[in-house]
């Protein structure tokens, strides 16, 4: 078994399985054992609403039977995990199975409003999350080394116990402390120092619940205290670039890295921190988390200067200002001589002051070369396209044929449509005498566009002084003039990809349609799938993804409608 596959196994595992411990007085919320300089974490500083927890109750009793019998065989199917590995996860699989309410995972010692936190101690990661019931929780774990026939390795640390699986390399370690259970990973020959720092027997003499730092993030993006957290590169390079000291130079010690890396090279570590400073942080969070709809959000932070050449370069995408429609929608911004200046400008200041350190060596080879690309002129059409949209309004499949009832639209926003209509009529000989201008009104296209045998739906096309747009599909040309009209988002979205649920519904068709042409062996195990695409069509009304440029950033937003 390889390395990689052996510490999946393991980080899965720790998930699960802990070892009993002395319960630690003060246990307190789990942020409150993650360092105050960690430079990554997320947790929610509340347990989740009781509206979140009863809908998740019903989606579960749907859910589970069928995800347990497909990592059931998946696991049958598995080539890279030991033979004891994948009796534990199997003997997981079957403490799991029938247990398709919370109460019942309560039984397992889970906790439904559980908080959780991860975050790191120096830059090696650390899973606590409450447990419901810690008795409950070890009773499970008895069970789980009856049915492998074998105990699960343990070691100690002063008065604490803990789990372990691992190699002569990396150890993945996993104890109950109290109320908590606790998940980390070390070197095999780390010290009870190191152990106990990790482990969070050793307390943080500032903690991150107390520094108010995920606090601070919730408030400027309007989060909600059910989840937020951060990825620091600027901590990092920090970090990474000072000689360890105290906890740090422990965990330096048991990890083997080198002492004093800022000495080795002093220049590598002053442009690492100047490219850390562009691009600070990554911040997400949520910002609904309660029926009828989820949103979360992640907010890609750079330095001011850079994202306000963002915002200048990337437009709004067509349509973004209006409600998404059909089953998929996608509005995707193309100000192609904009981004071309934008990245130039990166280029020119890269080439004026080209990275000294060796390391980066490679940046400024590559920025020499994408301006020799980019720096091309962007001939017409290209050089007039500002956005493009398509959207998908029916695909059913169709049992007379294998060309399915299709129905659909295209816009491509342009500032010359006449100039790239003309072209078209040149490249396209049917379309030479077509006749169209820019009133918005749709023209069909001839029918010997394409052979006859391609089925297709009949084709109109429409132009006005901004666009040129293509519906498919019978009586699809009556919703031309209001798909010209949906506005642009007054902010830059520029990208924006909307879907429905009955798209998952769709899915299940097509996926019948491929179940009747497998082996009979795959088709039970394909059944399912289906079935899990049934579900997904009841349990997601909606679901939507969109990018935009703003003063912080790139901000990137996925919203969740959620079904009964």
């Amino acid at each position: 078994m390889n390395k990689a596959a052996r510490h999946t196994v393991l980080a899965l595992g720790a998930a699960i399985l802990a070892a009993c411990g002395k319960p630690q007085p003060g246990a307190g919320q789990p942020l409150a054992y993650a360092p105050a300089d960690t430079p990554y974490a997320w947790a929610n500083l509340e347990p989740q609403p009781q509206s979140m927890i009863d809908w998740s109750q019903r989606q579960l009793h749907a859910l589970m039977p069928l995800v347990i019998d497909m990592y059931d065989d998946l696991l049958k199917q598995q080539k890279a995990l030991g033979a004891r590995e994948t009796k534990i996860l199997s003997a997981v699989l079957d403490e799991l199975r029938g247990r398709d309410t919370l109460d019942k995972l309560r039984e397992l010692g889970f906790k439904p409003d559980a908080r959780v936190a991860i975050y790191g101690v120096g830059l090696i990661p650390v899973l606590r999350l409450e447990l419901g019931d810690a008795a409950a929780f070890r009773a499970m774990i008895a069970r789980v080394e009856g049915k492998v026939g074998e105990k699960i390795p343990t070691g100690k640390t002063g008065e604490q116990e803990y789990w372990q699986f691992g190699d002569k390399d990396v150890r993945v370690a996993v104890a109950v402390q109290g109320s908590h259970l606790v998940a980390t990973l070390w070197p095999a020959d780390a010290n009870d120092t190191v152990k106990q720092l990790l482990l969070g027997i050793t307390r943080p003499g500032k903690n991150l619940l107390d520094a108010g730092t995920l606090q601070a993030i919730a408030k400027k993006y309007n989060y909600s205290p059910y989840g937020e957290g951060y990825l620091d590169f600027a901590a990092l390079v920090q970090r990474l670039s000072t000689t360890p000291t105290d906890a740090d130079l422990e965990i330096a010690k048991a990890l083997k890295l080198p002492d004093g890396i800022a000495k080795d090279s002093p220049v590598c570590i002053e442009e690492a921190k100047a490219i850390a400073q562009k691009f600070p942080r990554i911040v997400a969070g949520a910002e609904s988390y309660a029926p009828p709809q989820l949103r979360v959000a992640m907010q890609f932070e750079t330095e001011p200067a850079l994202a306000q050449a963002l915002m200048a370069a990337l437009a709004p995408a067509p349509g973004t200002g209006a409600a998404a429609e059909g089953l998929f929608d996608i509005s995707l911004a193309t100000p192609l001589l904009k981004l071309k200046e934008f990245w130039l400008k990166q280029a020119d200041a890269v080439a004026a002051k080209p990275f000294a350190c060796p390391e980066f060596a490679d940046l400024n080879e590559t920025f020499a070369r994408s301006k020799e690309k980019v720096g091309v002129t962007i001939p017409p059409p290209f050089s007039d396209l500002t956005g493009l949209r398509v959207t998908l309004d029916k695909l059913e499949p169709r049992n007379d044929s294998k060309v399915p009832d299709v129905a659909a639209r295209l816009l491509i926003g342009t500032n010359n449509p006449l100039a790239a209509v003309g072209m078209a009529q040149m490249a396209v000989p049917q379309l030479k005498d077509l006749t169209i201008t820019i009133d918005g009104k749709p023209v069909a296209l001839p029918a010997s566009l394409l052979p006859a045998s391609a089925q297709l739906p009949p084709m109109w096309l429409a132009m006005t002084d901004k666009a040129i747009a293509l519906a498919a599909g019978q009586g699809s040309e009556a919703t031309l003039g209001a798909y010209f009209a949906a506005p642009p988002s007054t902010t830059p979205v520029f990208l924006r990809v909307h879907f429905t649920g009955a798209l998952y519904g769709l899915l299940g068709k097509y996926a019948d349609l491929m179940q009747a042409a497998m082996p009979a062996e795959q088709k039970a195990r394909f059944a399912k799938q289906t079935e899990l695409f049934s579900l997904y069509e009841k349990m997601i009304r909606a679901g939507e993804f969109t990018f935009e440029a703003n003063p912080n950033g790139i901000g990137l937003r996925e919203t969740v409608d959620l079904g009964e």
